[in-house]
């Protein structure tokens, strides 16, 4: 296997996979959307709320914000594993507040920097989220707590929004059979074509979806797309709440461990037949 990187930002990723088949892309896919977990607030106590918005409006946003948090930094308990049994507590809960209230004579706007977090490290990937819009003697005062989730208990506990992979593209253009009629460059919206001087040129070929619109359009024969089976384009993008790199090296870890787990599964139930026969 093979990972050639094309380009890495703080919150998106896009590398080539080599060597492998779409199953186990699929599998990476998967398991970063339902299997790693991320640190999201699950319940919301509201002590005090003469806001527009009803109490469940107001949970259902927090719910939806994204927290950024250190992976690595804080040590937390999944709530149906701590030794608290699911009540909550610090090794399973990370708590976070809000209190903002208005005079008579003025407005404002709660954003998500208005919550205040008892960890150090873990707030919101975004501080102008706004929440909720309080007027003349209005007031919001809530506590929230956030645990670790995952993905397949719930959408909000996945830590990427988007994530996908497709076949290795080969884009190619017959120079005896094209007629550079800019065609294909018009009917691309992924610029996978480029016309230099009087000639039409594969310039990002990469970029092509293997729709194959261009093919229909042009020519006969002019453009051929094939695909490289043995590689896999895989690109997605976090919530901010976690790095691209963390999110795909703690769904590596997973998938190795439910592999391993299924091993042990498998031998322990083959040993247990062979001793009953």
């Amino acid at each position: 296997m093979d990972i050639e990187l094309i380009e890495l930002f703080p919150n998106s990723i896009k590398f080539i996979l080599s060597d492998v088949s779409l199953a186990f892309a699929n599998a990476i896919r998967r398991t970063g959307l339902a299997e790693v977990s991320s640190l999201v607030i699950e319940d919301v106590y509201v002590l005090r709320n003469t806001s527009p918005l009803f109490d469940e409006f107001i949970a259902h946003r927090l719910g939806l914000i994204p927290l950024k948090y250190n992976i690595n930094d804080l040590d937390l308990n999944f709530r149906d594993e701590c030794d608290c049994g699911g009540i909550g507590c610090n090794m399973c809960t990370v708590t976070l507040t809000i209190s903002k209230e208005t005079d008579n004579q003025t407005t404002t706007v709660v954003y998500s920097s208005d919550i205040i977090s008892s960890n150090e490290g873990v707030e919101p990937i975004s501080p102008t989220i706004p929440i909720v819009k309080l007027g003349p003697n209005q007031s919001l005062e809530l506590e929230c707590m956030a645990q670790l989730g995952r993905g397949k208990e719930h959408a909000k506990w996945q830590p990427v929004s988007a994530m996908g992979y497709q076949i290795f593209p080969i884009p190619k253009i017959n120079k005896d059979k094209c007629t550079n009629c800019s065609i294909c460059i018009d009917a691309c919206y992924r610029g996978v074509f480029q016309k230099v001087g009087d000639n039409i040129q594969v310039s990002n070929p990469l970029n092509c979806t293997v729709c194959k619109y261009c093919v229909d359009l042009c020519e006969p024969g002019a453009i051929t797309i094939n695909s490289d089976p043995s590689k896999v384009i895989f690109s997605f993008e976090t919530n901010g709440g976690m790095t691209p790199t963390t999110v795909l090296t703690k769904a590596g870890e997973l998938l190795l461990s439910n592999i391993d787990e299924f091993k042990k599964t498998l031998e322990s139930t083959l040993i247990e037949k062979e001793k009953k026969s």
